[in-house]
């Protein structure tokens, strides 16, 4: 693996002294790989033949023996790899052994699951007290929709977060990628974690994270419901216009010649940006005489008939769609006024701000010409150390050196792999 910025020695990253075990599932893989770029002994229990989230797509070729899933690639940098048939006592006594002498314990099973399998926190505490079992589960360990399932759609939807999200008049939308709750969901819980990590050290006493999906999501909302809670006022979807109680303003996302950009209109206190465009305007001879007499720091679109505000977002729209979005940037900056471009992927990778902090690490993989690209840390930690490290582990790539460890001998490890224990 190369990168933009040398791989500091484990003992310069905050986490290096921890062990952290990951049981199988994709909804974890993020929490885990936090860890691990932070410096923890991050161990991904996998069944034989391999975690179910390695055929999650998109799928690439990345490594001998056919394509591999983007997802638990990216996810799972650092860790290593250990196999173990959970439904099996010899497989179960695997996970016993690893938490003896582990940190953290992260687990997505639904509630109760462990509890019968033996691996549950009452059951984790006895072999060692100071244990912190994360559990990361659609509706928590408690409450009436404890034992329902959830995906991510599933999350957004009865997170409130799609009730804002599409057109007006329209269907709700799902916001981005698949698996974003899960992505919020492990933050959440790697900084609950750390809490838990951290009362120990006082204590000495470990404790059961419950981190919900559906309960970050009502968090995204941010003060969204205290619309409702305040005003009894339900906020409507308006697709990229802004919607404040229920009073419309101007689209805020328009086309330009190579893409979109999203222009915050202003009036009143801060209508001389509004004013500076409409100026701007004026020298490409898109302004019409209407738009120029209007006093942008007394202009008030609440008081002004209907038909002004589609007006003015025809002339606005009209005038972006003959710019670039850097031009447009290269003017917003210069003038002070809030715009910005919306950067595709290809833009996100040639981000002048972005290369100078040296937010892009390369990886390589041996069936790929050119090195792969992958975000770096996202926050700087002075003399310590947060970086991804490794590629991802094949399936049970370090059984030999963790089962050696845990005292499985040559020859249990044999009969192990012979019955398809591990």
């Amino acid at each position: 693996m190369t990168n933009a910025l040398p791989l500091q020695p484990d003992a310069a990253r905050p986490l290096a002294h921890y062990r952290v075990v990951e049981l199988p599932g994709a909804v974890t893989l993020l929490a885990g790989k936090s860890f691990a770029d932070l410096g923890a002994d991050v161990i991904k229990v996998e069944p034989p033949g391999g975690d179910p989230a390695r055929g999650l797509p998109p799928l690439a070729e990345m490594h001998q023996g056919g394509p591999s899933s983007l997802y638990w690639e990216a996810y799972s940098w650092g860790k290593r790899s250990v196999t173990a048939d959970l439904d099996t006592e010899e497989g179960r006594e695997v996970v016993r052994r690893l938490g003896k002498d582990a940190d953290v314990v992260i687990e997505s099973f639904a509630p109760g699951v462990l509890d019968r399998l033996g691996l549950g926190y009452e059951a984790l505490k006895t072999i060692n007290p100071g244990i912190v079992l994360t559990s990361i589960t659609p509706f928590g360990q408690t409450g009436p929709y404890a034992d329902w399932k959830g995906s991510d759609l599933v999350h957004f939807a009865m997170g409130g977060y799609l009730h804002m999200t599409g057109p007006k008049g329209g269907l709700p939308l799902k916001p981005s990628m698949p698996y974003q709750s899960w992505l919020f969901g492990c933050q959440h819980a790697v900084a609950a974690t750390l809490l838990a990590l951290r009362r120990r050290k006082k204590t000495g006493l470990g404790a059961h994270v419950d981190e919900a999906i559906r309960d970050t999501g009502v968090w995204m909302l941010s003060n969204t419901y205290q619309f409702w809670d305040l005003l009894k006022i339900n906020l409507q979807r308006y697709g990229a216009q802004r919607d404040i109680g229920g009073a419309v303003r101007l689209p805020n996302v328009f086309e330009c010649a190579d893409g979109y950009v999203i222009w915050l209109f202003q009036s009143g206190q801060r209508g001389k940006d509004t004013a500076a465009l409409v100026e701007w305007m004026d020298g490409k001879g898109m302004a019409p005489d209407w738009l120029k007499e209007i006093d942008w720091e007394e202009f008030d679109l609440l008081e002004v008939p209907a038909e002004v505000p589609v007006r003015l977002a025809e002339v606005f729209a009209a005038f972006f769609a003959t710019q670039k979005k850097l031009d447009l940037l290269e003017w917003a900056v210069t003038s002070g006024v809030m715009l910005a471009p919306v950067q595709s992927l290809d833009d996100l990778l040639r981000d002048r701000q972005l290369s100078t902090r040296q937010t892009w690490r390369s990886m390589t993989f041996e069936v790929r010409d050119e090195p792969v690209l992958i975000p770096g840390p996202p926050i700087r930690l002075g003399e310590g150390a947060w970086e991804p490290r490794g590629t991802a582990p094949a399936p049970g790539e370090h059984n030999d050196a963790i089962l050696d460890r845990l005292g499985f001998g040559t020859d249990e490890r044999q009969s192990l792999r012979a019955r398809g224990v591990i």
